[in-house]
């Protein structure tokens, strides 16, 4: 507490932090399967679907639009796994508990 200009005792204001949520990460680079779970033409849906699922501990990635394409559309993904069938268990996952249900597998 400290001593006011009119007399009174009173809290310094305080600020509250922002909660903290993870940045998508980028595309993981090496071999592997992903789980493609949604495109979208504006990043920040894709980013906002690729946070969602990072704070629910998957490990979601926005992979930027392909090169030379009409369409330019921002892909999420999850993973890489380095087996087909445990992509295939991600996908089932994320297909009954997250109602992702135009999840498929990328290579």
């Amino acid at each position: 507490r400290r001593w006011s200009a009119n007399g009174i005792w009173a809290m310094p204001a305080t600020s509250v932090p922002a909660p903290i949520v993870a940045a998508p990460a980028t595309d993981p680079s090496g071999p592997g399967f992903a789980v493609q779970v949604a495109a979208y033409r504006d990043r920040r849906d894709a980013d906002t679907l690729a946070k969602q699922l990072t704070a629910k501990g998957y490990p979601a990635f926005v992979m930027d639009p392909v090169k030379g394409t009409s369409t330019a559309l921002f892909r999420v993904r999850v993973g890489k796994y380095k087996t087909l069938k445990d992509a295939e268990a991600i996908e089932a996952r994320l297909q009954t508990a997250e109602q992702l249900t135009n999840a498929w597998i990328a290579r």
